[in-house]
């Protein structure tokens, strides 16, 4: 099976919209395209305290805003390849064991890295906080 790219243009959109959700005052603790394997596709995660003390479905409100808000900008990004996790989630902390972005939207490329015995195939990092 051939591999779903990521593409430059998923790349911008899952930066801006990250950015617009610190805009917007949402916590974000993790922000990353992240590839799955056993189905082929990209999911842009988000990681966020307010998912376990607010729950999710406000998060996604917020998310849903701040793609409105962005319009066109976030179009390679549709909201059904979007997924959350609570900022303490094992995925979250396993990434943080192996690095850690400072405040703002980073770039960084993570394939076929092995952390404390969990193969990661492919990510594209926004955050890691």
């Amino acid at each position: 099976m051939v591999k779903e790219q990521l593409t430059e243009e998923m790349i911008e959109a899952g930066a801006e919209l990250t950015a617009k959700l610190d805009e917007m005052g949402l916590p974000i603790a993790a922000a990353m395209w992240f590839f799955m394997p056993e189905i082929n596709e990209w999911r842009l995660l988000f990681a966020s305290a307010e998912v376990s003390s607010v729950g999710p479905r406000s998060v996604y409100k917020k998310i849903q805003e701040a793609r409105q808000a962005l319009g066109p900008k976030v179009e390679a990004s549709p909201f059904s390849a979007i997924g959350l996790l609570d900022a303490n989630d094992p995925l979250v902390q396993l990434l943080r064991i192996a690095l850690r972005t400072e405040g703002g939207v980073s770039r960084i490329r993570f394939s076929k890295n092995v952390i404390n015995g969990h193969f990661i195939e492919d990510a594209l990092i926004y955050r890691i906080a």
